[in-house]
C-alpha cells in the first residue's frame, strides 16, 4: 500500500453566508490533487475512502492518504469526431461492507463493468468479482449495464445496492449478495412509469426501504428522489427536488432531512454546484440553500466528526484539480455516551 502525497492538508476555514440556516457551515479542503473524484465513503475504523479517475481508490489512515487499490481501468465517458476524449471515468464507488471494501469496476465498457470485492490493500486484479450484467432490452443500444456508480451497503454489511448508468431507455439500480458475489437487476424506473434517468446514489431509507437519487438531463431542473422496496421491487414514494439541477450526491441528517449536492451538470465544462438540505413531507420535499458553492460536486457522506465530506470536480475535467472538502454546521454533533437504545428496523431488512 503506496503512501501518496495528495495535498491533505487542512487549509483555512471558509466561511460561506446563509441566511437560511442558523449556523454558518464552514467549509475546509482536506484532500486535493485528484483527478474527477466520484465517491466519499468511510470505513468501520472511520477512514476516508475516495475514488480517483486515474484508477485507484484513495483510503487515508493516519492521517495520511494511501493509494489502497490501484490499477483499475479507465476509459473516458465523451468522444468527438475529431478524435478528442473527455472526462475520464475509472472506479466511481467504493463502499465499506463490513470489512470488505465493495468497487464499482467502471473502467470497462457498458456490459463488462463488474463489483470487485476486497478484503484488503493490493491491485484490481486481487479483487474477487461479481458477474456483470448484459442487455436487459431488445434494443440494439443496449449493451448492458455499465458506469455503475453510487453504491450502498445494508447496515450488516450481506448486501449491497449499486446504480446503472448504461442503456437510457432501461435505467436500472442493481443489488448484489456479499458473500457469493451475484450481481442482478432490481428496480426499473422504465418499467414503473418514472421518466426521470440516471440513477445517481442509493442510500438506505427507512423500514429497510432503498432511496435512490435520480438527476436527470444535464441542465435539467428535473432531478427526482425515490423510495424502493426492495421485496415489491415497486417505488413506494417520490419526490421532486425543486431549485436543483442534477443532484449527484445524498447523506442523510436525520430521518427525514438529508444534504444534497447539486452538480449542475456540463458535459464541456465544470459547472458551479450547491450544497441544500432537503427535507422529505409526504407530498413534496423542501430544499434549502446552505450557500456553499462548489465546482461540480458528485458526491457526498457524513463522517464520524459529523461533517460532511464532497468530492468535487475542480475548475476543469481530467486535470488534478479535484479534491474533497468537509463542511461542518450542517449536522449536530453527536452527545457524549448518546443515542437511542431503541432497536431500529432498517437497511437489515432489506436482505
Amino acid at each position: 500500500m503506496k503512501s501518496t502525497l495528495y495535498g491533505f492538508v487542512i487549509l483555512s476555514l471558509i466561511t460561506m453566508g446563509c441566511n437560511t440556516l442558523t449556523a454558518k457551515p464552514e467549509v475546509e479542503t482536506v484532500l486535493k490533487g485528484l483527478t474527477n473524484p466520484s465517491s466519499v465513503s468511510f470505513s468501520p475504523k472511520g477512514e476516508l475512502t475516495v475514488c480517483d479517475a486515474s484508477g485507484k481508490v484513495i483510503v487515508v489512515k493516519d492521517g495520511k492518504p494511501t493509494d489502497y487499490i490501484t490499477g483499475f481501468d479507465t476509459e473516458h465517458w465523451k468522444s468527438d469526431d475529431t478524435g478528442a476524449k473527455w472526462y475520464k471515468l475509472g472506479p466511481l464507488s467504493a463502499v465499506w461492507a463490513g470489512e470488505t471494501l465493495v468497487v464499482t469496476d467502471a473502467g470497462k465498457g457498458d456490459g463488462k463493468e463488474t463489483l470487485l470485492f476486497f478484503d484488503g490493500p493490493g491491485k484490481a486484479s486481487d479483487g474477487k468479482a461479481s458477474n456483470s450484467i448484459p442487455p436487459t432490452s431488445d434494443d440494439a443500444k443496449d449493451k448492458g449495464e455499465g458506469n455503475l456508480t453510487g453504491m450502498v451497503a445494508t447496515k450488516n454489511g450481506k448486501r449491497v445496492f449499486v446504480c446503472g448508468q448504461g442503456f437510457d431507455g432501461k435505467s436500472w439500480v442493481l443489488a448484489a449478495n456479499v458473500k457469493n458475489k451475484k450481481l442482478t437487476t432490481l428496480f426499473s424506473a422504465d418499467d414503473n412509469g418514472i421518466a426521470t434517468n440516471s440513477p445517481m446514489q442509493a442510500i438506505m431509507g427507512n423500514k429497510g426501504k432503498v432511496l435512490v437519487l435520480y438527476s436527470g438531463k444535464g441542465g435539467a431542473e428535473d432531478g427526482l428522489l425515490v423510495e424502493w422496496d426492495p421485496k415489491t421491487k415497486k417505488p413506494t414514494n417520490q419526490w421532486k427536488l425543486p431549485g436543483l439541477i442534477n443532484p449527484m450526491g445524498i447523506a442523510r441528517i436525520a430521518r427525514n432531512r438529508f444534504a444534497v449536492v447539486e452538480n449542475n451538470w456540463n458535459l464541456k465544462k465544470v459547472n458551479e454546484g450547491k450544497v441544500a438540505i432537503v427535507t422529505l413531507k409526504k407530498d413534496k420535499a423542501v430544499v434549502k440553500d446552505t450557500g456553499v458553492r462548489l465546482h461540480g460536486p458528485v458526491s457526498c457522506a457524513f463522517g464520524p466528526d459529523n461533517k460532511l465530506y464532497v468530492a468535487q470536480l475542480g475548475k476543469e475535467y481530467d486535470k488534478t484539480a479535484g479534491s474533497v472538502v468537509a463542511i461542518s454546521g450542517l449536522k449536530k454533533a453527536k452527545k457524549p455516551g448518546g443515542g437511542s437504545k431503541k432497536k431500529k428496523k432498517d437497511s437489515d431488512k432489506a436482505e
